[in-house]
């Protein structure tokens, strides 16, 4: 069993019959999220995918409309919150903002510890301490708000019709099986440069 380190994920875009260019900067270009670009029913094009391990390279393609088989989710954003919830729980830590995972008794204290940038956070919270108790609960259930649980059911999503992975062998071993790249990935030793790819195509969304 070979196990490779990623070294670097590049994800490109190609629209139509044009040359490829970074992703994200055909969406800065274009004043999009992905989201919005894999909805545009008339966009026609390519997502590339490059993947360096530390003594292989591997690229991929697909339409920007293809869905991944298992979740019927679009590929690319598919892509995306496989890798960043696989580092989320992991590491135990946010992506985006690089937040420690928590426990909060109550929404407002979830709220501040979790929303960023800073003068959101203060905007929801200002908003939440307008709610009664009652309404609180209502709309946001009773807590404790607990993170390390979501990260749980965010990888179950990823596992579920997964027959090699599983948590204990992430966890124990270290070790994930990625079917794209048919490679066994050493997770701990690739997380800084998955996280510095998957980070800013997430925020990207």
């Amino acid at each position: 069993m070979k196990i490779k380190v990623i070294k670097n994920i590049m994800v490109l875009f190609r629209e139509e019959e044009k040359q490829s260019i970074p992703l994200l900067e055909y969406l800065e270009m274009n004043g999009l999220g992905i989201e919005e670009l894999v909805e545009d029913e008339a966009m026609n094009g390519d997502f590339i995918i490059e993947i360096e391990l530390e003594d292989d390279s591997i690229t991929w393609s697909y339409d920007v409309h293809e869905l991944e088989e298992t979740s019927q989710v679009n590929f690319m954003v598919y892509f995306i919150c496989k890798w960043k919830w696989i580092w989320e729980w992991y590491s135990e830590r946010f992506l985006e903002h690089d937040i420690k995972f928590n426990v909060y008794p109550t929404i407002i204290d979830y709220a501040k510890a979790r929303i960023r940038p800073l003068e959101l956070m203060e905007e929801q919270v200002l908003e939440l301490e307008g709610y009664t108790k009652e309404d609180l609960i209502f709309y946001y259930g009773s807590g404790p708000f607990d993170d390390f649980k979501k990260a749980d059911q965010n990888l179950n999503q990823i596992l579920e019709f997964d027959e090699i992975n599983n948590k204990e062998k992430m966890r124990e071993e270290g070790l994930y099986f990625d079917s794209e790249m048919d490679r066994w990935i050493d997770v701990p030793a690739s997380l800084d440069n998955i996280g510095e790819a998957i980070r800013k195509l997430s925020i990207a969304r």
